[in-house]
């Protein structure tokens, strides 16, 4: 059986300025602080999931770029509380490129594809 490739991932500066500044605030806000690590831990889990298997996750209609193809994982905690993690693949440098948290509430516009 063949060996799987582990993907590096790598998270743009728009993509990680949103998860520091907006999804971890909010989700400080709302939850417990136990709570809230649990929510953070299982987002960096479903995150670093893509290491294996980053072609699992859906293309993402929304952003009509050719090239790359976008794609997203959904992480749901609450009917509240929803995350898109949007991002692309580099299939000769195996790298996974995350370019948004994306909370599925806010509007589609808002989505950040580009680094």
């Amino acid at each position: 059986m063949g060996e799987k490739i582990c993907h590096e991932i790598i998270v743009t500066k728009p993509a990680r300025d949103r998860f520091q500044n907006e999804i971890l605030s909010y989700i400080r806000k709302r939850f417990s602080e136990r709570r809230a690590l649990e929510v953070e831990v299982n987002l960096k889990k479903l995150l670093f999931s893509l290491q294996s298997d980053p072609q699992r996750g859906s293309i993402e209609k929304l952003i009509r770029i050719r090239d790359p193809i976008f794609r997203f994982i959904r992480h749901k905690e609450t009917k509240f509380f929803e995350i898109k993690i949007i991002y692309f693949i580099d299939e000769i440098q195996h790298i996974v490129y995350v370019t948004d948290f994306f909370p599925t509430k806010m509007n589609p516009l808002k989505m950040q594809s580009r680094s």
